[in-house]
């Protein structure tokens, strides 16, 4: 009896059947149970709009590069690998497999690669054995009779600049980074290895980053463009299965339906199965050399990710920046358009507003925050309400030498001493009371550090603490209290981009409400042109770092940041607050129209008017770090 290896041999040279992508899938691939939601043969009639795309990637198709810019579980995966084994299995020659890290490529072999070779038996017998010691056979290198599959992260240099290439796949190549090695862009790294295989495929494919970085976005708008177009089970009209379409109730998204764009007729999700078997690729720019193919999660099979889990996520992503690039990205499958330039123009027609006191009758608490420059400080009192709803109060800045704590001189006091005075200032409230400032946080980030601790240390009592921005990507924006400098301070690290996703976020709010951010129409508050260009004055920029493509905000030359980052900080500050809103609602009410303060300053009650109503302690919640009680009960 011959070996399966022999038996592979003598296979090369029996008459094969012509086959495209497809039609091997179908015949031969066999899903393994993990990582598979319906193990067992391949059905391309599963995933209908895949069909055409593997078919592209055939020996009988012309096509030498196709591009698939895609949301989420649609089997983008599964087209890629089924097209591996099929050059395998019936082209031959070497093959490389990219994806953004060898650590990523690693996992993708073991879980998905490994399994679906040994489920398939026109694979097994063309296999070479596995040895202990022969690197034929490894987790990132597969040799096989005729061939051999090369499994890499981009990240390695190594592997976009050694051996030509007959056939590539490159895996969400928006996430890799813009130059490897030092010899650029590694997309065109990769096309370089095909020079001597002129039949050659390439394929690459990626849920869109950036409008501005994405890379499967710029090949798919550089090719003929095509769309899945489905059929209205009601009238027959063709059209795309998009977002804007559906028609859902916030309080019951199960009951999400799609109208179609010709008969108004309601199509529901169960008519999909029908629809996606019966649709059909158009291309919107015909006969353009490069194939490129785009498809939203909304294509999604039924048992997969539904219309109703999609809406969930658009309504939680609703008012915040981040969520919303994530559902753009990965659902909808298009890239994210920051329109940053347009937001001041929206704040000086929409946000401004008169207020009838200095504070207006939503807010509940004030803080405080200040950044440090040179040559002054900058601060901001930032009113706020249920759901951190914001409204700003303040914007100012105090000239002079911030090194210097005390000036010795009365009539000429320090920047720190001013700015104390300011702090404990009493706020007109709309009810007719006061209110103080509640909490203060003083950026130690600069050339003061030491200065703003020495400052700050003798007030933690009255919430006056230091903070520094870390820009550690993914830290959250509030973290444990530490110790600064060898006073010991109370010093908060703030993880910035959070912190600036979540303000940016909110500044695009259009409704009061939670989150909302309500600006006075009076300059002499300080909120001028000068303050909304601050506000807006960065940028977020896709870079690649530890391997994967992470966004970061970025200031441009000469732009003046303060007001954003300053509002990041107060919005550090009422989470450090951390307020007790039903409690701070009912003393309001208690209050009764006589003037109330919500200080949690025992030292600034004591201060309060005569016949004031002084806001109980336990409007504020309770914090103890490294033995502090930050937050008195």
């Amino acid at each position: 009896m011959l070996s399966p290896y022999i038996e592979g041999f003598f296979e090369t040279f029996r008459p094969r059947p012509r086959l495209d992508v497809s039609d091997w899938t179908q015949r031969y691939r066999i899903l393994p149970k993990d990582g598979s939601s319906a193990p067992g043969p391949w059905r391309n009639d599963r995933t209908p709009y895949l069909v055409e795309i593997m078919d592209a990637l055939s020996v009988s198709s012309p096509a030498t590069e196709v591009v698939f810019a895609k949301g989420s579980q649609i089997g983008a995966t599964e087209a890629a690998l089924n097209w591996i084994l099929y050059l395998i299995d019936y082209v031959g020659g070497p093959i490389l497999a990219l994806q953004p890290t060898d650590d990523n490529a690693s996992e993708w072999s073991k879980q998905r690669i490994a399994p679906s070779m040994e489920l398939c038996e026109r694979i097994k017998g063309k296999l070479r054995p596995v040895k202990s010691r022969d690197s034929d056979n490894t987790i990132l290198e597969k040799g096989f009779l005729g061939g051999r599959l090369f499994l890499s992260g981009v990240n390695s240099p190594n592997a976009l600049a050694s051996k030509p290439i007959g056939n590539i796949y490159g895996d969400e190549i928006d996430r890799w980074p813009g130059n490897v090695g030092g010899n650029g862009d590694p997309v065109e790294q990769v096309k370089r290895r095909m020079a001597t295989y002129k039949r050659g495929k390439r394929f690459f494919t990626s849920s869109p980053v950036l409008i501005s970085d994405s890379r499967i976005w710029k090949l798919y708008m550089d090719s003929d463009q095509r769309v899945y177009e489905v059929p209205c089970p009601l009238c027959g009209h063709y059209q795309e299965i998009a977002f804007d379409k559906l028609v859902y109730d916030r309080a019951d998204p199960d009951a999400v339906h799609m109208v179609c764009e010709q008969c108004t007729g309601v199509i529901e999700e169960y008519h999909k199965t029908e629809m996606l078997a019966r649709g059909k690729w158009h291309a919107k720019n015909p006969g353009h050399w490069r194939v490129g193919f785009h498809l939203s999660a909304l294509y999604s099979p039924l048992g997969w990710l539904s219309w109703a889990e999609v809406v969930r996520t658009y309504i939680e992503a609703e008012g915040d920046v981040v969520k919303m690039q994530v559902f753009v990205n990965t659902i909808l499958g298009l890239p994210w358009a920051e329109d940053s330039e347009a937001i001041a123009d929206g704040y000086l027609k929409r946000r401004v507003e008169t207020y009838k006191a200095q504070v207006p009758m939503g807010v509940l608490v004030l803080t405080m925050a200040v950044d440090v420059q040179s040559n002054r400080l900058e601060y901001e009192v930032v009113g706020w309400g249920e759901g951190e709803e914001s409204w700003g109060i303040e914007y100012g800045v105090i000239h002079g030498d911030p090194t210097e704590l005390d000036s010795g001189d009365p009539s000429n006091p320090s920047v720190w001493q001013q700015l104390d005075a300011l702090r404990k200032r009493d706020f007109q409230h709309e009810d007719g009371g006061v209110i103080k400032v509640s909490c203060t946080l003083v950026d130690s980030g600069g050339n003061c550090t030491d200065t703003v601790y020495a400052y700050t240390k003798p007030l933690w009592k009255e919430r006056v603490y230091s903070v520094k921005g870390s820009g550690f990507h993914g830290k959250p924006l509030l973290n444990r209290a530490t110790k600064g400098g060898k006073i010991g301070a109370t010093l908060f690290v703030l993880g910035v981009d959070k912190g600036k996703d979540l303000v940016f976020s909110r500044l695009k709010t259009d409704e009061p409400g939670p989150g909302y951010c309500h600006f006075p129409d009076d300059e002499n508050r300080g909120y001028d042109a000068q303050f909304y260009a601050g506000l807006i004055s960065e940028r977020r920029k896709s870079k690649i770092k530890g391997g994967q493509r992470i966004t970061v905000w970025e200031k441009p030359d000469k732009a003046r940041n303060e007001p954003f980052d300053i509002r990041v900080y107060s919005t550090a500050a009422i989470r450090i607050f951390n307020p007790v809103w039903e409690r701070l609602r009912a003393n309001r009410k208690t209050a009764g129209g006589r003037p109330w303060t919500s200080s949690a300053s025992p030292s600034a009650q004591m201060a309060k008017p005569a016949g004031a109503v002084v806001v109980d302690n336990s409007t504020m919640g309770t914090q103890v770090v490294d033995g502090i009680q930050l937050f008195p009960l």
